[in-house]
């Protein structure tokens, strides 16, 4: 078989965001301002919610969810994350959804995912929840999506709230709605590997117009400039000079000018992109059948009810030295390929020196880290790059 190169991703941008980039810099207006308000705008309506804000990653749209739940205006919907209070997160998720609830005072509490769909166990988080429980953090991995029924149901009965990472996940659809629309904040990444790209960008959406505003003080240094009630704010302080007026804690998470306007041209395109991605994994899933019959090779089973957008072509293994040599195998044929994100993510180094809970046996994180692998799925994929993978992964259980 001829060796060609299968990146686990390409770009998907092309002329019309390079000029738009172009025409920013020239305008010698680079910095956070109209092309992002459109922008925003534009994904609001896209994903049917009231607020979006643009930010410089998705990993910043997590850490500005967990500070507002933290911070001390925060509406008065439900608890307020003071230190020491948990949110339950699932062990297989990228380490920026957890982080942000650490550095913000709270305690991650760790259930199951399910190996088959890589998402979070529903049936584990009534063991999980405590009187310190404030949030829960599903994750919809690589394109597939958290059963969110069981997820509401129980946030409503302990009056919790739910902020959805959908960082690799834009444009699935669950029961009928885009994921990201269940929750009380929601969160997107738009980095070059993700389902459209800003370069990087992320974005946090909300129907909570007083949760919104207090997101737009905390992304900008905590001051003034952004709000959307800006005049009715800065006149409570005359004494202040309103072009610096600080009104809380915040940071500088701000995207520029450039970033939005490759949004702007990108998000048109997501249909397509997912069209194509999907088309991509139907196409693998029908030639890895027989593997999947018999064990050898299972591909990520699609939660019930839901329109996968396929992030990656994620796949589990009979076990660990199967996944090793068909990953090497992989790679010699110029194939690239990733370990399923963090894997079970308390197994992390890192995770040592976080406080944390963990409830259960966390054996289908388990699995996902020890059996599972994924590689690209990308748009820019060729019918001759899909049939070479095919034979690729087929000749190697063939041996």
């Amino acid at each position: 078989m001829t060796q060609v190169k299968i990146p686990l991703n390409a770009r998907t941008y092309d002329q019309e965001e390079i000029d738009a980039a172009c025409e920013v810099l020239r305008s010698g207006f680079v910095t956070m301002g109209r092309l992002c308000r459109e922008f925003e705008e534009q994904f609001a309506q896209a994903l049917g919610a009231r607020n979006a804000l643009f930010v410089n990653s998705g990993s910043s749209a997590n850490l500005l969810a967990f500070f507002a739940l933290a911070n001390h205006a925060l509406p008065d919907r439900h608890k307020r994350m003071s230190p020491g209070m948990e949110v339950i997160v699932p062990a297989v998720t990228w380490s920026t959804t957890i982080w942000p609830i650490v550095q913000a005072g709270g305690v991650p509490v760790v259930v199951d995912s399910d190996p088959r769909t890589l998402q979070m166990d529903p049936q584990s988080l009534r063991a999980a929840i405590s009187e310190k429980t404030v949030a829960i953090c599903p994750v919809h991995v690589l394109g597939n999506a958290v059963p969110m029924a069981p997820v509401l149901e129980i946030a409503r009965e302990h009056d919790l709230w739910v902020v959805e990472d959908t960082c690799e996940a834009l444009g699935t659809r669950h029961d009928g709605k885009l994921v990201g629309t269940f929750g009380d904040l929601a969160t997107f990444s738009f980095f070059y590997s993700h389902h459209i790209t800003t370069i990087e960008g992320g974005m946090i959406i909300t129907d909570d117009d007083e949760m919104a505003e207090l997101l737009r003080t905390l992304r900008a240094h905590g001051w003034t400039r952004q709000l959307q009630d800006r005049a009715a704010v800065e006149s409570q302080y005359p004494e202040i000079d309103p072009q610096y007026l600080f009104i809380n804690t915040g940071f500088n998470l701000r995207p520029t000018e450039v970033n939005a306007a490759f949004g702007i041209h990108q998000l048109p395109k997501l249909g397509r992109f997912n069209a194509r991605r999907a088309a991509i994994a139907e196409a693998w899933i029908d030639e890895f059948r027989a593997l999947s019959d018999d064990g050898r090779l299972r591909p990520m089973q699609t939660t019930e009810g839901t329109e996968s957008t396929w992030f990656g072509f994620p796949v589990m293994c009979a076990d660990k030295k199967t996944r090793d040599a068909l990953k090497g195998h992989l790679e010699s044929n110029g194939i690239e390929t990733r370990p399923i994100i963090c894997g079970n993510m308390v197994r992390q180094p890192a995770f040592r020196n976080v406080t944390h809970r963990v409830v259960g046996t966390l054996r289908g994180a388990d699995e996902v880290m020890d059996r599972g692998i994924y590689w690209g799925a990308h748009p820019s994929m060729t019918e001759e790059d899909i049939q070479y993978v095919a034979r690729a992964v087929k000749g190697f259980f063939s041996q």
